[in-house]
C-alpha cells in the first residue's frame, strides 16, 4: 500500500501548466553606454548650437555698430546753405544728398563686416536711416534648417535734434 500512497503524492506535486515566463536570451549589459553615447552626442549638439548663437550674436552687435555709426555720420550732413543764412535753429534740416554721401563715405572708410551690403540709406529731412544686411557666419553647424535665415539685417537711426544753448 504504500507504494500507492507514494505515486498519489508525487503526481499531486508535478505542475499541470507549463510557466509564463520564458527565460532571456539577452541580458541589459551595454545599455547603460548606449545611453551614455546619447548623453554626449545631446552635449555636443546643445554646446555647438550655444556656440553658434553667441557668434551670431557678436556678428549682429559688429553689423548694428556699424549701422550706427554710418547713421551719425549722415546725420552729420546739414543744410549748410540754410545754416549759414539763418544759423543752427529748429528748422535746420539735414540734406538728403549729404546724408547719403557721408554714411557711403564713413562705410567706405571703415572696417566693415565681411559681405556687407547697404540695403537702405534715407533721409527725410530730420533723421538718418542705415539699413545694412550680412551674411550669417557659423562655425560649428554651417547648414542650418530653412527656418533659420542665412544673413543678418539692422537698421540703425540717427535723428537732428536742435537744442539751444540756456
Amino acid at each position: 500500500m504504500s507504494a500507492r500512497v507514494n505515486a498519489r503524492v508525487s503526481a499531486r506535486v508535478t505542475p499541470l501548466v507549463t510557466p509564463l515566463v520564458t527565460p532571456r536570451i539577452h541580458d541589459d549589459r551595454g545599455s547603460a553606454m548606449l545611453l551614455g553615447i546619447g548623453l554626449v552626442a545631446v552635449c555636443l549638439l546643445a554646446l555647438a548650437l550655444c556656440i553658434d548663437g553667441a557668434v551670431a550674436l557678436v556678428q549682429r552687435q559688429a553689423l548694428l555698430s556699424t549701422a550706427d555709426a554710418a547713421a551719425i555720420a549722415g546725420a552729420q550732413g546739414i543744410d549748410l546753405d540754410e545754416y549759414y543764412a539763418h544759423g543752427a535753429t529748429a528748422a535746420t534740416r539735414l540734406n538728403p544728398t549729404d546724408v547719403v554721401r557721408l554714411a557711403r563715405q564713413h562705410l567706405i572708410g571703415s572696417t566693415t563686416p565681411p559681405g556687407m551690403s547697404v540695403e537702405r540709406i534715407w533721409s527725410d529731412g530730420t533723421e538718418v536711416v542705415v539699413r545694412l544686411r550680412a551674411p550669417l557666419r557659423l562655425p560649428l553647424l554651417p547648414i542650418l534648417p530653412s527656418f533659420v535665415p542665412d544673413h543678418l539685417t539692422v537698421e540703425s537711426r540717427a535723428q537732428l535734434q536742435y537744442r539751444p544753448i540756456a
